[in-house]
């Protein structure tokens, strides 16, 4: 402390009289020492939670500030921009502001709440108003705690426009009174303004006819079983040219009910008409529409899958003659006796052995006899289905050989896709699975081997899609692989210490997100993962993805379906 003329300079305050202002606030920095014991932690996390969006949240979601700055203690201090801050980014469509923790000044309570209504001044509601927290370290007093939080602002303006503010922030938040917490200091780590001046799209569901047999009581019924949590992972679409017109047409299924094509009519608009699946109990979840005997009429394959004798068994519809048929038996695979049940998921078709004919891979789930308590693992689950691998002997004959051609194991493997990972000619296989490690098979020419430490298999992974593209047109592909993510799976992993190295790493894997990788120009292993470089690791409980040029610019993006259901308020869109 130094003491000149009644002025006391000390870490960074400027004290004059009974007026403090502050110059420069050092960042924010996580405590030493703080409560390792998870369920403490998290128990104080929901209470923190539960006050942090009772009033600053839910202050901002419907421009209610005086609720808003009940969630900031009277001696808050922060670092947030304005709209205007930062710097742009140049995009042909939409407006991007990228901002940086080094370009902000400090701001008082009153100042950091107007930062948040400048951004949402011109939104006509706040959809979205999240705060994510992925790291929470409580101060052993247990009053005090420090956190990483994602957080995120969405809205749209009067014109159909829309804006999302996305940014990284660490925040120190104190006790004020039993079962209520506050904001003292928040730091903006990075962030970004991303406003889409036109909409980005419009809904023609109604106006092109694409209606689906679904009642609203029926959406309500469904609604009550997402609320429970429980997924319904029950129905497909697929895109295809089924007349070969021209015109992209749909195909939509709904497991054990419903299967309709709706197809184009080149004019706008779509004719709803029934696929030729007669019987409703063999309605697949999924569908592939691909020639499997040459004759230049597709084939139609479901992974609907039958049982009798010791067998299991897929049908496919062809039509030789212009009217479809059903082979019931065309793929049939051993099947264990005491299992009644087989939930296959993916399926993708490529020639494997380069005799012309395309084989076809079957990713198997599930079965009734997976997740027994005492053997199913979340990080490292080996007791789903088998994966299948049907040889094509010409004619839509079959032969189930996955085994035979080392294609083994019984992870929970929900998407696949064939492609040539190791650029010598032949397609290889990537398998990404559920509740575990993802696999690469490496096609030798007589089979499959498990490609071993390949990037895109180094640590467990929860998969839900994969996009090969591309993206960035340097004519190298890049493989896109959308994860299921939770902030609370990196916030608990800071607190477990007892974890071995193996461990830790797979779970820092599940906590990382989304991944790209891009084949490497200098030799090395082939592929390396810049997802984190490239800002595209984070995107929320992600499903399937897709690398499309969506604004007809020449580049490709990358779209990700997300959102997992949280009950938070039934009202609002889940993200």
């Amino acid at each position: 402390m130094l003491l000149t003329a009644g002025l006391v300079i000390a870490s960074g305050w400027f004290v004059l009289g009974a007026t403090r202002i502050q110059q420069a606030a050092p960042l924010l920095t996580a405590p030493e020492r703080y409560v390792t014991d998870i369920s403490i932690a998290e128990e104080v996390l929901a209470v923190v939670q539960q006050s942090i969006r009772s009033t600053l949240l839910d202050g901002v979601r419907n421009f209610d500030w005086e609720r808003a700055s009940r969630g900031l203690s009277p001696d808050f201090l922060g670092r947030f921009p304005k709209p205007e801050d930062g710097r742009t980014i140049d995009d042909a469509s939409l407006v991007i502001r990228r901002y940086e923790a080094t370009d902000l000044g400090i701001q008082r309570r009153d100042q950091f709440l107007e930062s948040l209504r400048l951004h949402t001044a011109s939104w006509t509601s706040v959809e979205q108003a999240s705060w994510k927290v992925f790291t929470f370290l409580l101060e052993p007093s247990r009053d005090r705690a420090f956190a990483q939080v994602h957080l995120q602002l969405g809205g749209p303006g009067s014109a159909g426009q829309r804006t999302l503010v996305d940014a990284t922030v660490e925040v120190l938040v104190v006790e004020a009174a039993p079962d209520e917490w506050v904001i003292s200091r928040l730091d903006l780590i990075e962030g970004s303004r991303v406003h889409n001046p036109s909409p980005p799209f419009r809904d023609i569901t109604d106006a092109v006819g694409f209606h689906f047999n679904r009642s609203d009581v029926n959406g309500d019924l469904r609604q009550d079983i997402i609320d429970t949590r429980s997924s319904l992972i029950d129905s497909g679409l697929s895109v295809v040219d089924w007349d070969h017109d021209g015109f992209w047409d749909l195909l939509v299924t709904e497991s054990m009910n419903h299967s309709l094509l709706f197809r184009n009519d080149g004019k706008g608009g779509f004719e709803r008409e029934l696929l030729p699946i007669k019987d409703r109990r063999l309605v697949p979840s999924q569908l592939v529409f691909v020639d499997l005997d040459g004759d230049g009429l597709e084939e139609l394959v479901g992974n609907r899958v039958l049982y009798r004798d010791g067998y299991g068994s897929m049908g496919i519809y062809t039509r030789p003659d212009g009217e479809w048929v059903f082979l019931p038996q065309a793929l049939e695979f051993d099947n264990p006796s005491d299992v009644r049940r087989t939930d296959a998921q993916a399926m993708t078709a490529a020639d494997v052995n380069g005799d012309g004919l395309l084989d076809l891979f079957v990713a198997g789930y599930e079965t009734d006899q997976s997740r027994d308590p005492r053997r199913f693992n979340r990080v490292d689950a080996h007791d789903g289905a088998d994966n299948l691998l049907f040889i094509n002997q010409g004619d839509l004959r079959f032969t189930e050989a996955s085994d035979a051609l080392g294609i083994t194991g019984t992870q929970y493997t929900y998407v696949a896709q064939f492609f040539d990972f190791d650029g010598d000619g032949d397609v290889d296989l990537f398998e990404g699975n559920d509740y575990g490690r993802n696999v690469v098979w490496d096609n030798t020419g007589d089979g499959f081997r498990a490609f071993e430490d390949h990037p895109l298999t180094r640590h467990a992974s929860n998969t839900m899609g994969i996009t090969i593209g591309d993206w960035d047109n340097t004519g190298a592909w890049g493989v896109y692989v959308s994860n299921m993510y939770s902030h609370a799976g990196r916030r608990v992993l800071r607190l477990t210490e007892s974890l071995g190295d193996v461990m830790r790493a797979d779970l820092e894997g599940l906590a990382a997100g989304n991944q790209l990788f891009v084949r490497k120009t200098d030799g090395g292993d082939g592929w390396e993962d810049q997802a984190r470089l490239l800002d595209v690791n984070v995107a929320g409980w992600a499903w399937g993805c897709l690398f499309y040029d969506l604004d007809n610019d020449g580049d490709k993006e990358i779209f990700v379906t997300n959102g997992n259901t949280s009950f938070r308020d039934p009202d609002a869109p889940d993200y």
